[in-house]
């Protein structure tokens, strides 16, 4: 339990605390779908392919509670943010009308995006650095206005903008094309991140 000064932990010793941030994360509400016969990921989301059809045919999931395949980032994704909820309906529906042509349409794989205002700061995400090998500080994190780059293998996969939006506008659409970035330029903030892609 959080006491004022401190925090109590379940064996009873306690920690001294200025401030407590909790982290409890989220898990799809998919129980009600047991033994129904659509496939769930270890977190309870509903599997779905890259087209977000779901195990069972004609069914489809879409939103936080389905999990999708992603070439991009060569893993299975669950995003919990709106902003999935309005791309996967896109997909579903094209699927749904395509009635099986569909040769046309793109796999669902988009760059997860999320944004927050956070004590008077604008928050923006875009992008998945799980597997991130370098990390690029453009800015002082300490300032009002700063970014994060994360790097694999050179390849742009995720920006972290806090209020730097034009970082993430043109981060955002260098994660979707795979840019790969020269990364002394990228860590400058005075030098716009369309500026230090390579060729």
């Amino acid at each position: 339990r959080v006491e004022p000064g401190a925090v109590v932990l379940t064996d009873g010793r306690t920690l001294p605390a200025g401030a407590v941030v909790v982290g409890i994360g989220a898990r799809p509400a998919t129980g009600w779908l047991a033994g129904s016969g659509i496939a769930l990921g270890p977190e309870g989301s509903v599997t779905a392919d890259a087209a977000l059809r779901t195990s069972l045919p004609d069914v489809y999931a879409v939103g936080d509670c389905a999990s999708f395949p992603s070439a991009r980032y060569g893993t299975r994704l669950v995003v919990h943010h709106w902003d999935n909820a309005l791309q996967g309906p896109r997909t579903a529906a094209a699927h749904i009308a395509a009635a099986g042509d569909a040769a046309d349409i793109p796999p669902y794989d988009p760059v997860p995006y999320f944004w927050s205002e956070q004590f008077g700061r604008f928050v923006q995400y875009a992008g998945h650095h799980a597997d991130a090998d370098t990390l690029l500080w453009r800015g002082d994190p300490a300032g009002p206005a700063w970014s994060v780059c994360w790097l694999r293998d050179g390849v742009l996969v995720a920006v972290l903008a806090v209020g730097r939006p034009r970082d993430l506008a043109q981060g955002r659409r260098l994660v979707e094309a795979g840019a790969r970035l020269d990364a002394e330029r990228a860590g400058d903030p005075a030098v716009p991140l369309k500026s230090a892609v390579l060729p």
